[in-house]
């Protein structure tokens, strides 16, 4: 049972510097890179302050 609970802390845990990260490279894309992956500023400036457990 604790082996079970630590797998989901540790995937909890995982998933969020994920997101984090992937947040960070949205981030330093400009403009162009943005447009091409179909993203606008104003979408990415929502995403990278959502909190990090969203």
């Amino acid at each position: 049972m604790i082996f079970k609970h630590l797998f989901h802390l540790f995937r909890l845990v995982r998933d969020q510097r994920q997101r984090h990260r992937s947040r960070q490279v949205l981030r330093n894309l400009d403009d162009h890179l943005l447009a091409d992956i179909g993203l606008d500023r104003a979408t990415v400036e929502r995403e990278i302050h959502k909190p990090f457990w969203r």
